[in-house]
């Protein structure tokens, strides 16, 4: 055999991310969470982000607590992991901020910490 071309190729099977529940938890097996790699993101801040959450989830149900939910106009956070578990994926997802439909208000000072000025109400 001949190498024409080197050339980069990775491919991984993952579970559809839209059989989780917003915990991140699959909806089907009780105290499975999942995050990263296997439901479809790639990247290590999405892995991160993502297994903070799944983390912080699986010892909130350990416990019998309320779970660990950020929205999408709460966090960055919140729009990766609604986008996988309503929307899905069909290549390695990356969280971009355009993704963010309320990216003003997640700003590290966000409007409410700021001094209010008297012609903005």
């Amino acid at each position: 055999a001949t190498i024409l071309k080197p050339a980069y190729d990775v491919e991984y099977d993952y579970v559809d991310p839209t059989c989780l529940r917003r915990t991140l938890e699959v909806s089907t097996v009780e105290g499975l969470f999942l995050a990263g790699q296997i439901i479809g993101t790639t990247g290590y801040e999405e892995a991160a982000a993502l297994g903070l959450v799944a983390g912080a989830n699986a010892a909130l149900a350990a416990r019998g607590e309320a779970p660990l939910l950020l929205r999408r106009e709460e966090a960055y956070i919140g729009v990766l992991a609604d986008d996988l578990v309503t929307r899905g994926t069909t290549e390695p997802y990356r969280m971009f901020t355009s993704r963010a439909e309320h990216r003003l208000l997640q700003l590290p000072r966000r409007r409410r910490d700021r001094p209010r000025s008297p012609e903005i109400t």
